[in-house]
């Protein structure tokens, strides 16, 4: 695929550039940072809302240049698949180990950032 007819698939190369994101560990604050454009301007390129084909062409190049990969690597790209983790546990507690009320809620905090993440990201 040509470069010039990126613009017209829009919506195939944020689907793309999400899935790339989402592989690789990048939060979209990280890698609009690494591609040096903005968090607003990549929430528009993962929406497909960009309809300035200049605007597009100019931060998608930057952006590519950061993934250090070609127009066809991004569009051929499919994204891994996703690996569930049922749990985890420590194999070094202590058996009659309780967690106190104070580390309980922190823990409980932390358990739903993770989960808004995973919704958001």
């Amino acid at each position: 695929m040509k470069f010039e007819e990126l613009f017209e698939q829009r919506s195939l190369v944020a689907l793309k550039l999400k899935e790339y994101i989402r592989d690789y560990g990048y939060t979209k604050v990280s890698f609009a940072k690494h591609a040096e454009i903005s968090r607003p301007t990549l929430d528009k390129l993962l929406n497909g809302s960009i309809n300035n084909k200049t605007t597009f062409d100019r931060h998608l190049q930057k952006i590519l240049k950061m993934m250090n990969i070609s127009v066809d690597e991004l569009m051929l790209y499919t994204a891994s698949p996703k690996k569930t983790l049922m749990a985890v546990y420590s194999q070094n507690t202590p058996d009659d180990h309780e967690m106190n009320d104070a580390a309980r809620k922190q823990y409980d905090l932390l358990m739903d950032i993770v989960d808004l993440c995973s919704i958001y990201y």
